[in-house]
């Protein structure tokens, strides 16, 4: 590979990659400070606050340092600045202040996993596992981070209920399997939808109060079953369902165990339901093009740093999955030929909500051919 050139490339990737570090911890501070929620309570003003006056407050002491943050958070496209006041953009109001129906801000915080596993991971790369300190710090991190997943889910459920409901495949009264239902987004928003039916809810006994919570707010508690346990072991008080969901559960497993979870799911719809798999996929492995020995031309193939560029999101999630758990993320190869190797087929993806993507498989019929 040739490193020279008339113009030598500058250090702008490399710095974008250690002010992400910065970014994230900006970020977090104005979510601790309650900085995002301070200016939501000004924001019918529309003139926004001067740092003196956020300062005051968020309870700090001198107004610069949080002017600091503030022109940081804007450079961040968090904030916005009109003269000496800073005012919330429609991102930050959307999803950063935490009484917003859609916030993330909860998921700032839990999304990255255990903060212990990110010093260790190139440990993790090199010994094939996180550490069993990392492990146990999941586990006990998995009922803030479900909750925190719940306001995102519950989007992406009505709007695949709507989606079912579009295609013919929502019936009236639908038995709904919810493998790794967490903070039990899923199941209350699909049972909205259908009141009448059931969902078997399964998750680990420490999550599963959670999503027991979120329907009994709502009243839907009776139509909620809940079996604590593996999802690939546990005895399921039905052999059949008409909805299957895995959401946000494949990428976390090894490859063998995601197969088979998938495989259960098939099992578990049947010739006439359908399975909705919600996941970060990362890309597909690299196809290159043979030369006519039968060697191969590397380099030829598809232009993969546009690929990797493309899925970033997806890359950097699979990376968070490798760091605290024993899964790799997935890639459509993967669920495509695990689907036909249980006899189903992908049949439709969409994107309901930016970067959540949804694919519908389904049981090959005699009428749908590969």
């Amino acid at each position: 590979m040739n490193t020279t050139s008339a113009t030598p490339a500058g250090p702008a990737p490399v710095w974008d990659v250690i002010n992400g570090f910065t970014s994230y911890w900006a970020l977090s501070a104005a979510l601790d400070l309650g900085l995002f929620d301070a200016l939501a309570e000004h924001a019918d003003s529309g003139k926004g606050l001067d740092a003196k006056q956020l300062a005051a407050s968020i309870g700090a002491a001198e107004d610069a340092p949080v002017t600091v943050l503030a022109e940081t958070l804007v450079a961040l496209d968090l904030l916005a600045a009109v003269g000496s006041r800073f005012r919330l953009t429609p991102v930050a109001e959307h999803y950063l202040v935490s009484s917003a129906p859609a916030s993330m801000a909860a998921l700032v915080r839990y999304s990255p996993g255990p903060p212990v596993a990110w010093p260790g991971l190139a440990e993790t790369i090199r010994t094939g596992a996180p550490e069993p300190a990392v492990t146990a710090d999941l586990t006990a991190l998995y009922p803030a981070l479900v909750r925190a997943t719940g306001p995102t889910q519950a989007r992406v459920a009505s709007a695949v209920a709507a989606e079912l409901e579009r295609r013919g495949w929502w019936p009236r009264q639908p038995t709904v399997v919810d493998l790794g239902c967490g903070s039990g987004a899923w199941l209350t928003a699909l049972l909205h939808t259908r009141p009448s039916g059931t969902v078997i809810a399964v998750d680990r006994p420490n999550v599963l109060p959670i999503a027991e919570q979120a329907a009994r707010e709502v009243g839907l508690r009776e139509h909620v079953i809940t079996v604590a346990g593996d999802y690939l072991e546990a005895d399921l008080p039905v052999a059949a369902a008409d909805v299957v969901v895995l959401a946000h559960v494949l990428r976390a497993e090894p490859a063998e165990r995601a197969r088979r979870l998938l495989a259960r799911a098939v099992e578990l719809a049947g010739a006439d339901g359908v399975v909705v798999v919600v996941d970060y996929t990362r890309p597909d492995p690299a196809r290159t093009r043979h030369d006519d020995s039968g060697g191969e031309d590397d380099g030829v193939g598809e232009d993969r740093s546009a690929v990797c560029v493309a899925a970033r999101h997806e890359l950097l999630l699979s990376l968070t999955m490798l760091a605290s758990t024993a899964g790799l993320g997935v890639t459509v190869a993967d669920l495509r030929a695990w689907a036909e190797a249980a006899d189903a087929e992908l049949v439709d993806s969409f994107e309901p909500v930016p970067r959540q993507h949804v694919r519908l498989i389904r049981s090959r019929t005699p009428e749908v051919t590969s």
